[in-house]
């Protein structure tokens, strides 16, 4: 029997749904912190790679995803935890979420 994501659109589906709960753990990470004194928030960041491997047509079974600083201003608790952006973030994340799995059924259909 054939792996179920063989096929480059159902590899590129199941490394965006990988990536997008990389970064809903982040984000959970990054709020759950948010009075942590000197933390350090992160983003992580997937879709250039998955856009790059399949405009060039490099495997999609090599591609990784980032995990950066988020670089965001030092808050008056020493920290640079944005509450209303991790929020914003988390919000996106999960329809990103939500409309990959929806395409994802949609396909298997």
């Amino acid at each position: 029997m054939a792996p179920l994501f063989n096929d480059t659109t159902m590899k590129a589906v199941q490394f965006a749904l990988t990536g997008v709960n990389q970064r809903q753990q982040a984000t959970a990470h990054n709020i759950a912190n948010v009075n942590t004194p000197g933390f350090r928030s992160s983003r992580v960041n997937f879709e250039d790679s998955l856009a790059d491997a399949l405009r060039t047509g490099r495997s999609l079974d090599d591609v990784t995803w980032t995990t950066e600083r988020a670089n965001t201003p030092i808050n008056t608790r020493g920290n640079d935890v944005a509450l209303e952006e991790e929020s914003q973030i988390l919000i996106q994340a999960g329809i990103h979420y939500e409309a990959l799995v929806a395409g994802l059924n949609h396909k298997l259909g």
